[in-house]
C-alpha cells in the first residue's frame, strides 16, 4: 500500500481528507516543518499533500516551501500542493521546485482524490521503469548560458540521483553510471558533492 504525508496545519481539513484516503493508502499526518521531516526520515513516503502556510508563519509560503525543497532533493516522491497561498510566484516557484500538483483552496475533496490518483499513477509507473533500469532526469535550464553549462548540470543531476539511488555507495554508483571510481570522484569533487549533501 502506498504512503501519503499529509502536511496540513488544519486539523478538520487533515482529518476530512485522512478519511477520504485511508481505505487505499497508508496515512502519515504532520502539521508543522519539523513533523514534517522527522516522519519523511524515518518512512518510505510516495505522495506528499503539502500546505505551504504552517506554523509558525502560517501567513507566508516560505515553511511550506522549506518542506517541498527539502523532499524533492532526498526522496522520489510526487509533491500535490494544497494552499491557499493565491500569489502566481508561489505557484511558479512550486512547480519549478519540482511538484506534481498544484490546488488551492478550497479544492473539492473530488479534485483533491483525482490528483493523489494522477500521481499515484505516476509514481507507480516511474518505479516500474527504475526496475527496467530508466531513470528519469529533469533539468531546468536558464537559456543563454552556453552548452558547457547545461552539461555540467545534466551530469551533476544525473549522479546526485544514482547517489541517492545507492545511499551514497560510490562504488555501485560508478558502476550503474558505467565509470570507473576515479572519474565517479572526479566528478563528485568538481560539483562539490559530498554524503551529507543527502542531509
Amino acid at each position: 500500500m502506498a504512503t501519503i504525508l499529509l502536511v496540513e496545519d488544519d486539523i478538520a481539513l487533515r482529518k476530512q481528507i485522512r478519511f477520504s484516503l485511508e481505505d487505499n493508502f497508508s496515512v502519515l499526518e504532520a502539521e508543522t516543518q519539523k513533523e514534517a521531516v522527522d516522519l519523511l526520515k524515518n518512512n518510505s513516503v510516495d505522495i506528499i499533500i503539502l500546505d505551504l502556510g504552517l506554523p509558525p508563519n502560517e501567513d507566508t509560503p516560505e515553511e511550506g516551501l522549506q518542506i517541498l525543497e527539502y523532499a524533492l532533493k532526498r526522496y522520489n516522491c510526487k509533491m500535490i500542493i494544497l494552499t491557499g497561498q493565491r500569489t502566481e510566484g508561489i505557484a511558479l516557484e512550486a512547480i519549478k521546485s519540482g511538484a506534481f500538483d498544484y490546488l488551492l483552496k478550497p479544492a473539492s475533496m473530488d479534485k483533491i482524490l483525482q490528483s493523489v490518483e494522477r500521481a499515484h499513477l505516476f509514481k507507480e509507473t516511474e518505479d516500474e521503469l527504475v526496475k527496467m533500469g530508466v531513470r528519469k532526469i529533469s533539468l531546468d535550464f536558464e537559456m543563454g548560458k552556453g552548452l558547457q553549462t547545461w552539461r555540467d548540470e545534466a551530469d551533476k543531476n544525473i549522479i546526485l540521483r544514482v547517489l541517492k539511488d545507492t545511499d551514497f555507495n560510490v562504488s555501485q554508483s560508478a558502476k550503474l553510471l558505467g565509470v570507473k571510481r576515479e572519474s565517479l570522484y572526479y566528478f563528485l569533487k568538481k560539483f562539490g558533492l559530498k554524503r551529507d549533501h543527502e542531509d
